[in-house]
């Protein structure tokens, strides 16, 4: 436990929360500061006005809000988390237990002293505001990817500014609509001014669900920054959604940029360069500020890689040496391997496993261009493929119901007589429900066609509704080259190609019209990596069970070299 003001300011310095605080207003918080330890399995029950504010410097604590007694949801808070005083923070006091899931260190600040400190400490202010606003954003969203013992250091979304900026195509629109019922309204022609109205109403009602859906696509995307990795998570409603994730010790570089508007509004981009690719910030605000925090975390990423590994090879050794005596090796929780025991399928194959989805779910998902369920990418052609193939039947179905319906009309009012009403209704119904066969074949041949990305392999699935399968698969490290390509106009714009992937044969697998080929590409280059460092991984393991050994036998060699000889016995 910390003894003296200088340790204490010590440790503050090294929490987020304390960012950007002098020596003087840290000594002023050291002052108020009170330690508290706590033992594995320890609970401390806080309710009330006077419930103090805990700083988590080490260890794990489980916090469960309670209502009325009743558990009503918890989480795990780790070093640099922190909870209580609400009846400061949020304006009401909250009841909620604290258990130690590990030995830890808490300091705690009484209310009336919290209350001084915000007071006098802006910035102090400013830090727990924002980490607030961030545990409320984790526990409201479904961040079910996030490993247990992962800690999230900052997640934002766009800057508010930025969706104003979104939203100045859809006002011009709406007032250009509102412009052309304003010229309706000064037509003397009856059917032009209604035909005018019509449309200047349809221009602001289109305008109005535009504005709708980009303030929705605007907050579906988060950008996220743990101690392990940095997270994109991208979603257009109903279309896509995808999560392009990079780990801290794979990040090279970083620049921010922004342009003269995001200047004057205070956002910018922050690029990302990994050894898969780029991974963008957009639109963020204080890109330098998030740069320079992924920068620290990646630094403490390397040394948390660097001190595992020296332990990892220093209780192998003691474990040669005297195994009764091994030391207990730290496990980095970056290391997600997987040990597949002799009768347990594979995680690859529990992935194939049918996954039970409602009906309308199922519906929808054929409708996903990408989709990601158990680490299993598939990808579908862009709907515009589906629209080029599913013209012509979509027109003779619609033509076939036209044409039915001005027959039968004609011949009612017997203005034809080529055939009877019967006759006309039930070849008109025979044509259109062929020609809507025919339109639900190509959509079913559209979405057959399928290409999966899975932790192994890439998978190229071509199936005819009332012909045979063709399934091709290859492993992630056969793969020697990649390369997309978006051809013309409407595939700039709509934002679709081909991606290419050279497995070293004279037969390549090219994923065909796909959303978003670049984000493909980088999905693969991504796995890949992921693969490839398992691999080394398991090498390296092994390099350091062989060095191991060699070194214990050389301990024993050197302890018979200089252990006593005895004499021989006569």
């Amino acid at each position: 436990m910390p003894g003296n003001h200088q340790q204490l300011i010590a440790i503050l310095q090294k929490l987020s929360l304390f960012a950007g605080l002098n020596d003087g207003q840290l000594e002023q918080v050291a002052g108020y500061i009170h330690p508290l330890n706590m033992k594995e399995g320890d609970t401390l029950h806080l309710e009330g006005t006077k419930c103090p504010f805990f700083i988590i410097v080490s260890g794990k604590l489980r916090f469960t809000s309670l209502k009325k007694g009743i558990e009503i949801g918890g989480y795990s808070l780790r070093a640099g988390d922190f909870c209580g005083a609400d009846v400061v923070l949020r304006g009401k006091p909250q009841t909620f237990n604290l258990t130690a899931l590990q030995p830890a260190l808490l300091f705690s600040i009484q209310v009336d002293r919290l209350r001084l400190l915000v007071n006098a400490i802006p910035l102090l202010t400013k830090n727990i505001k924002k980490q607030a606003a961030w545990y409320t954003l984790i526990h409201s969203k479904p961040f079910a990817w996030l490993g247990e013992e992962e800690t999230v250091k900052v997640i934002c979304r766009k800057h508010p500014a930025y969706l104003l900026v979104l939203e100045l195509g859809p006002l011009l629109a709406s007032w250009a609509g509102l412009l052309v019922i304003l010229f309706a309204s000064q037509l003397a022609t009856t059917s032009f001014r209604v035909v005018a109205g019509w449309f200047g109403a349809a221009v602001v009602a289109a305008a109005c669900l535009w504005a709708i859906w980009r303030f929705y696509d605007w907050g579906n995307d988060y950008y996220i920054l743990t101690d392990e990795r940095i997270v994109w998570l991208e979603r257009t409603v109903a279309i896509y959604d995808s999560r392009q994730e990079a780990p801290l010790v794979a990040i090279k570089s970083g620049e921010t940029k922004s342009g003269l508007v995001g200047r004057w509004l205070g956002y910018g981009d922050l690029i990302n360069e990994t050894f898969m690719g780029q991974i963008f910030f957009r639109h963020i605000g204080n890109p330098a500020q998030i740069k320079s925090l992924v920068d620290t975390e990646r630094r403490l990423a390397l040394e948390r890689q660097m001190s595992t590994d020296i332990h990892t090879i220093e209780g192998k050794i003691r474990e040669k040496i005297e195994p009764s005596q091994a030391a207990t090796v730290p496990v980095n929780v970056n290391d997600q391997v997987m040990e597949t025991q002799p009768n347990t399928p594979s995680r690859q194959e529990t992935q194939f496993l049918p996954e039970k989805i409602s009906f309308w779910q199922a519906l929808l998902a054929r409708f996903q261009m990408r989709r990601e369920v158990n680490g299993v990418i598939t990808y579908r052609k862009h709907f515009y493929i589906l629209f080029r193939m599913t013209l012509v039947p979509a027109g003779c179905t619609l033509a076939a119901i036209f044409a039915t319906s001005l027959l039968y009309a004609w011949r009612v009012q017997g203005l034809i007589s080529l055939w009877s009403p019967g006759t006309i209704l039930l070849a008109g119904v025979g044509l259109t429900v062929s020609a809507f066969l025919w339109w639900l074949y190509k959509f079913i041949d559209w979405s057959n066609d399928i290409y999966r990305l899975t932790p192994e392999k890439i998978i190229d699935s071509e199936r005819k509704p009332l012909g045979d399968e063709i399934t091709k698969s290859a492993p992630l490290e056969n793969i020697i080259g990649l390369d997309y390509e978006r051809l013309g106009f409407l595939g700039v714009v709509l934002n679709f190609g081909n991606v290419m992937i050279n497995i070293g044969t004279e037969n390549k697998f090219i994923f065909y019209g796909i959303h978003n080929p670049a984000r493909a590409q980088s999905d693969i280059f991504q796995y890949m990596f992921e693969r490839r460092r398992k691999k080394l991984k398991s090498d390296t393991m092994q390099e350091q069970e062989r060095v191991s050994s060699y070194i214990a036998a050389y301990h024993r060699q050197v302890e018979d070299l200089h252990r006593p000889k005895e004499p021989p016995q006569i």
